[in-house]
């Protein structure tokens, strides 16, 4: 009996214990982590309103980017009719709304019954035009509403550029503390991943979605009757609008003449050359999220970068002057996989003789170690060349966050190795530049010597067109002479002119081009980076472009195809104006 009744007491005592652990957890669930539920911080109240509301988006409230006439470049308007699920059985709606959309009952009837959340009603050959919409809304039909939507654009246009947005629960937790603990955003809220998404989040991000919602029971079946609510933010200054400098029409030249020339690892770059602003940007290849802006990446740039050691050697006249040099042999003295003969310093440019530049930039870093370091500087090669500053109270804002710093020695000591200094002034060893640094300096040079920061943004917009922050020019401290600029337009032409040039191929073109070739070579066989920079036109400089195909194999002429190809088309854009 003594054990029958001490099992009793245990099991009783078991199943009180169960019951309080349960109780403790429904008070925990119901009344005390209501708001913040598990590690996950599960918010209760949300989640069981979600389960009980259903709600279309009509547009999600976050900023835009507009193209620099204005024009929206990262989503697009489409008008749109939307019907909710529970029209099921209401067969006179039904009916009139496939009278104005000119369907069959019967397949509006089918669609409704495939959906449980409120949907748009198209297939690819509908066009709902604004006269559509308007026929809808005059009904009145519960259920039925025509609206215009809002969503991103899912194209491969200046995708690198623009960039991506998605959910990101930790970063908001962390840049956005203050807007998520006063209920402005949620965790799952989409932040900019990449691109000029990423650079103008802060802006962009969205305050409030604008949506249709009712709320339903356990059967799925209107709550409170047939009544949808409409809710949008209050706040009539937001979302806010980038303003962006790139302009669409040559965007689309620049991603045509890339695609069609072949470069399939590679991009371009399109600068104004007075206002410095970036026109246009393509990075190849794209994958949605997963590819790096080329562009905006550091590679080696071959002989493009003997500008540097030609600037330096320019202001320092008695390197150069009067002088030939035996371009039969190579950097290394030995005899060049492409002799030249006895060539000027001029000559040596254009035709881009290794030999030439090794030998002045050794004479130079005898004088002065830092001679290639400070001359790269100058001409705008090392440090950001992208828009940065202070913003309100964001004190270091980057309009091209992706952007690689460049690198023009990886060892201090190979400042005083002879072989290591002529590689370097030719752009091999372990320099390394992006395409946007390369364009910085040719947009530098064509202006004079003045080198700017790039701007990818002129102003940030209110909702109602009102201007909320403008950003300001921001111009480089340390710069090249005057003279040193116009004797670098001159060699820069000289390399298109010069019937032994590497840009010779260039000759004829509407528009008379200056510029450099560069041709890295790689670790992987077979393969370099291959380079085209420069501008046009040559006498009254508009335009600072750069190609660079990063898989060069030499089977094809893809960088100066594609550059002739982009020179031709803004001509004929610009005789259109």
């Amino acid at each position: 009996m003594k054990i029958i009744h001490k099992r009793i007491v245990i099991s009783g005592s078991l199943f009180l214990l169960g019951l309080f652990l349960l109780a403790g957890r429904l008070i925990q669930i119901q009344l005390v982590s209501t708001e913040s539920f598990s590690k996950h911080k599960v918010n209760l109240i949300d989640e069981s309103v979600r389960q009980r509301t259903h709600s279309f988006t009509i547009n999600e409230g976050r900023g835009l980017l507009l193209d620099r006439n204005g024009e929206m470049i990262s989503a697009e308007l489409k008008p749109a009719v939307i019907l909710f699920p529970f029209l099921q059985g209401e067969a006179k709606v039904i009916d009139k709304v496939a009278d104005v959309l000119g369907k069959s009952p019967s397949v509006i009837r089918r669609a409704i019954e495939g959906h449980e959340e409120p949907f748009v009603i198209a297939d690819e050959k509908d066009d709902i035009t604004t006269e559509t919409m308007e026929r809808i809304n005059k009904l009145k039909l519960p259920g039925v509403y025509a609206h215009y939507i809002a969503r991103n654009k899912h194209s491969e246009f200046a995708s690198s550029l623009l960039g991506v947005t998605g959910q990101a629960p930790e970063v908001i937790k962390k840049n956005y503390k203050d807007k998520l603990d006063k209920g402005m955003i949620s965790v799952n809220t989409k932040i900019g991943k990449t691109g000029f998404q990423q650079a103008f989040d802060p802006f962009l991000i969205s305050e409030g979605e604008t949506k249709l919602i009712y709320h339903v029971d356990r059967s799925g079946s209107p709550l409170f009757g047939l009544n949808v609510k409409y809710l949008a933010p209050s706040n009539p200054f937001y979302p806010v609008s980038v303003k962006t400098t790139v302009d669409s029409k040559l965007q689309a030249i620049l991603e045509r003449a890339v695609d069609v020339s072949g470069i399939k690892n590679g991009g371009a770059v399109l600068l104004d050359v007075s206002s410095n602003e970036l026109l246009g940007m393509v990075s190849r290849p794209y994958k949605t999220g997963l590819s790096k802006n080329q562009m905006l990446t550091r590679h080696a740039p071959g002989s493009v970068f003997k500008i540097v050691t030609a600037a330096a050697a320019i202001e320092h006249k008695d390197l150069q002057k009067e002088r030939t040099f035996d371009c039969d042999l190579g950097i290394d003295g030995k005899k060049a996989k492409h002799p030249l003969g006895n060539l000027d310093f001029n000559s040596s440019f254009s035709q881009s003789c290794n030999r030439t530049f090794g030998l002045l930039a050794n004479d130079m870093m005898k004088k002065d170690h830092s001679m290639l370091d400070d001359y790269a500087k100058k001409l705008g090669l090392t440090g950001r060349s992208g828009w940065n500053g202070q913003v309100y109270h964001y004190q270091d804002f980057k309009q091209f966050p992706e952007e690689e710093h460049a690198t023009i020695w990886a060892d201090r000591y190979d400042k005083n190795q002879p072989l290591a200094i002529s590689q370097t002034a030719i752009g091999q060893k372990d320099v390394q530049v992006t395409p946007l640094s390369i364009a910085n300096m040719i947009a530098g040079i064509a202006r004079g010597g003045k080198v700017e920061e790039v701007k990818g943004a002129t102003k940030i917009l209110y909702k109602n067109g009102n201007t909320l922050l403008t950003f300001q020019d921001h111009k480089k401290k340390a710069e090249i002479q005057p003279y040193t600029a116009q004797k670098l337009q001159m060699l820069l032409r000289g390399v298109v002119t010069d019937p032994k040039g590497t840009g010779r191929a260039l000759q004829g073109l509407p528009y008379a081009v200056a510029g450099k070739s560069g041709t890295a070579e790689k670790g992987k066989a077979n393969t370099s980076n291959k380079w085209f920079a420069g501008y046009f036109p040559a006498d009254h400089p508009k335009y600072a472009l750069v190609v660079i195909d990063l898989d060069y194999t030499g089977a094809r002429t893809t960088v100066i195809s594609a550059y002739a190809d982009i020179v031709k088309k803004i001509y004929n854009n610009d005789k259109e104006k």
